[in-house]
């Protein structure tokens, strides 16, 4: 989008904020911007509840286990405001069911080194070790796990409907069914914003339009593309126990050569589990027939459940679905300013790992909107012009 700038202006505004892009990163800054007494208004071009993004559905993996330490200190931010959101609204947004995070020996080793530096609370298992403690799973002596025992499953749909509950209890806004067409900063303390029902003002704009972010700001350096993921659901055949969150049946992360899996309990659909791969494809986001995801976004899962999980039917999805990440190109977040103008603030290129921090990050953009200190996090790594080394691939 071109962006026109005109001779500085003394004016007032409609709003102190204004928020482009109302799933769980934008739901979650309005928020805390109203929180903070702004007059705020959240925009959305879709309707409310639509599946046409990254927020939709009832379930995602919260965790403090990662391979990389730069999201410790998010993780850590995302558990304290998740709590405080819970407690305003006295909604219960996630399940501590534990994360059981497969892999290699080496890799185990460095998620337990990383959870033991930050004081997580864990265990580690070997081979049999594995299946003794989760009597439906079948690995053998080269599987190694990690258990983060905090981790679990935050309850996507309810996160949503908390944060923009308490945005509206704030004094907030929303406006559904209603897009960008412009935007056009005056100068560093006025934006007009050109919808397609309306004209707006605000001194500061936050931007978290997930795989639409490209359309808006294609002057970023940091490049994200829309990518679509299948989410299949597989019917569990027996002991269904076994896959209750309130028996602390764990999530689940597989890392298995080039593979990246990911498995929720029985959460979403009655008498089944969420089970898919962490990869996609490209997706136009112009084209508004959105294609069914490709082939091996649920035969890799199926030979994966055949293979190593018991009482599931592996021969095919009771129920597909997609989703669509907006992946950068080291698979790290953008979380920065505009690089010409200083009050408009950029969160986006999740890259299907972002949901769990979506209270945190919240708080950080709209921090950054009011100009506010954000020292406590080293933002370093999410710069939206940042240099990418072709060779580095963020881990899950």
């Amino acid at each position: 989008m071109t962006f026109t700038t005109y001779p500085k202006q003394n004016q007032k505004v409609d709003y102190d904020t204004i928020v482009i892009g109302a799933g769980i990163m934008g739901s979650c800054t309005a928020y805390q911007l109203a929180k903070k007494g702004r007059k705020t208004l959240l925009l959305e071009q879709f309707s409310y509840g639509h599946k046409k993004g990254s927020s939709h559905g009832a379930s995602r993996i919260i965790r403090y286990a990662h391979s990389s330490p730069i999201y410790m200190p998010l993780a850590d931010g995302a558990y304290r405001e998740w709590d405080e959101l819970s407690r305003l609204t006295g909604t219960k947004l996630y399940d501590a069911c534990g994360l059981l995070w497969l892999g290699d020996e080496n890799g185990t080793r460095t998620r337990s080194e990383l959870l033991a530096k930050y004081g997580v609370q864990h265990r580690v298992f070997h081979g049999q070790e594995i299946n003794k403690n989760f009597p439906y799973l079948k690995y053998g002596d080269e599987w190694h796990a990690v258990h983060d025992t905090k981790a679990g499953v935050i309850f996507a749909d309810k996160c949503i409907e908390a944060a923009q509950k308490q945005f509206l209890a704030y004094g907030g806004t929303i406006h559904y069914s209603e897009t960008v067409l412009a935007i056009k900063p005056l100068d560093n303390n006025i934006i007009e914003i050109y919808t397609n029902n309306h004209k707006y003002t605000c001194r500061s704009l936050v931007v978290t339009a997930g795989a639409w972010l490209n359309r808006l700001f294609p002057e970023i350096g940091t490049r994200t593309e829309p990518t679509l993921v299948g989410v299949n659901f597989w019917k569990i055949t027996s002991n269904y126990e076994l896959f209750k969150t309130e028996n602390k049946s764990p999530v689940l992360i597989i890392t298995e050569l080039d593979d990246e899996m990911f498995s929720i309990p029985n959460v979403d659909h009655p008498g089944m589990i969420k089970f898919g791969v962490h990869a996609g494809v490209p997706l136009d986001m112009v084209n508004s027939n959105r294609p069914e995801p490709p082939k091996w976004t649920y035969t890799i899962p199926g030979k994966h459940i055949k293979e190593h999980l018991k009482y599931i039917d592996s021969s095919d999805p009771a129920i597909k679905e997609s989703c669509v990440y907006t992946v950068t190109d080291d698979q790290d977040f953008i979380i920065d300013r505009h690089p010409i103008f200083r009050n408009i603030v950029i969160g986006g290129g999740f890259s299907g790992t972002g949901f769990k921090f979506g209270a945190i990050v919240g708080d950080i953009l709209a921090r950054m909107a009011l100009d506010e200190d954000v020292s406590d996090f080293d933002l370093k790594p999410f710069s939206a012009n940042r240099k990418v080394d072709p060779f580095h691939k963020a881990k899950l």
